[in-house]
Formats: structure tokens, C-alpha cells, sequence
């Protein structure tokens, strides 16, 4: 918003001290002519109008969502808040699930596993016609990852685009891209610990160029 310009009117008294000097003949008996100096002060008042200019301040408080000037609308998920947007997306995701996980581990003999349900999720997605693709990660300088594979074999099974990244270099992120629209990045794994017990951080960012730039990427690994 603009400054807004507001006119202020302010009397005050100035007061202005003049000198004066004045000359006036003396005569004395001897017919002599001195001069005496007089000083007189003089006291005028004046009046002052003044204009001041003062900007506006707008004071805005952001909570959890915060739009950019680039357009971006990122929200910051804190532990288990990363589950619930992330399968409430899944649940609606149309044309596409790109995801690149560190860690996904499935656990069909436990009832009660968050990890479970976002995994189930990307198999009812290819059900329903949705193009998803999934990297885990397998070969590290620590060894094999053989906690990914019965999520591996899981999602194969049920016609995912899955597969195990066996090269030398670590594929350390957690990364899912939706419909070309919608980005998931951060810490948390699909474990259950990272989405129900840990404390983890992501971010989710709605962003069509952000999604962009993150899928070109994906396809790299």
C-alpha cells in the first residue's frame, strides 16, 4: 500500500528579537550636542503551517502455509501431519506418482503401520489408472538395503514401476511428485517409526515448475 499523506496544522509562537538603535540629540547648557543611544526589542508572533508525510504499516501474520512471490505454496508437515496430506494426495492423485525413497519398508503382518497404508496407496493408484513409478534404493557403501525389498516385491507384484537402485552412489531422499503439481521433500522415510514415532520434517510444495524441476531430476537416478 502507498504512503498515505496526511496535513497536520501546528500554531506556535516564534518569537523574533530585533535591535533597534536609535540616535537622539542632548543639548547641555554649554551648547554642546552629544548622542545618546537608545536599544529598543521589538516582539512579533508568527504562525506556521506544516504538512507531514507518514507511511502505513501493514502488519501480516502467516501460519503453517505460506504463499511466495514466485507463486509457490509450501507447507511445512511436522511429524505425523507428513502421513495424512501425504495419503490424502495419494488418494487423489490422477495422472502420475513419482516417488524415491531411502527406506520403505513393508510390513503386511502388522495391522497398525502407517508405512503400510502409503504403500497400499500406490498400488490402488496403478488400479485406478495412475502412471507410478518408485526407486528405492538397495546397494549403499554399507551394503544391501534388504529392508526395501518386500516392498519391492510387493509393488512389482501388483504392477508398479518399481525398482532397486544398484549402483555405488546412496539415493539418500525421500521424494514423491504428484500429478506434475504437487512435491513432497524432506525426512521422513515410509517406516513406520519415521511416520509415527520420530520426529521428522518435510515440506510440501504446490508448484507445477517446482515439480518440473524435481521430476528431471528423478529421472536422472
Amino acid at each position: 500500500m502507498p504512503p498515505q499523506t496526511s496535513t497536520i496544522t501546528e500554531t506556535s509562537t516564534i518569537l523574533h528579537v530585533e535591535t533597534l538603535t536609535k540616535t537622539l540629540p542632548v543639548t547641555k547648557t554649554f551648547s554642546t550636542i552629544f548622542t545618546k543611544t537608545v536599544q529598543a526589542t521589538i516582539t512579533k508572533t508568527a504562525t506556521e503551517t506544516l504538512t507531514v508525510t507518514k507511511p502505513t504499516t501493514t502488519t501480516k501474520t502467516a501460519t503453517v502455509t505460506v504463499t511466495t512471490q514466485m507463486g509457490y505454496g509450501v507447507r511445512i508437515l511436522k511429524d505425523r501431519d507428513y502421513y495424512y496430506s501425504l495419503k490424502s494426495d495419494l488418494e487423489k492423485a490422477e495422472k502420475e506418482i513419482l516417488v524415491a525413497m531411502y527406506l520403505m519398508v513393508y510390513d503386511p503382518g502388522d495391522s497398525f503401520d502407517w508405512a503400510n497404508d502409503l504403500i497400499r496407496e500406490l498400488v490402488k493408484a496403478e488400479e485406478r489408472g495412475v502412471n507410478v513409478e518408485v526407486i528405492l534404493e538397495y546397494r549403499t557403501y554399507r551394503g544391501c538395503m534388504d529392508e526395501n525389498l518386500e516392498a519391492y516385491h510387493y509393488l512389482k507384484e501388483h504392477g508398479v514401476d518399481v525398482r532397486l537402485d544398484r549402483d555405488k552412489d546412496t539415493d539418500h531422499m525421500k521424494l514423491v511428485v504428484i500429478d506434475g503439481e504437487i512435491v513432497y521433500v524432506g525426512s521422513h522415510n515410509w517406516t513406520e517409526a519415521a511416520l509415527y514415532y520420530n520426529h521428522e520434517t518435510s515440506i510440501r510444495i504446490v508448484s507445477s515448475q517446482a515439480a518440473k524441476t524435481f521430476k528431471a531430476y528423478f529421472k536422472t537416478i
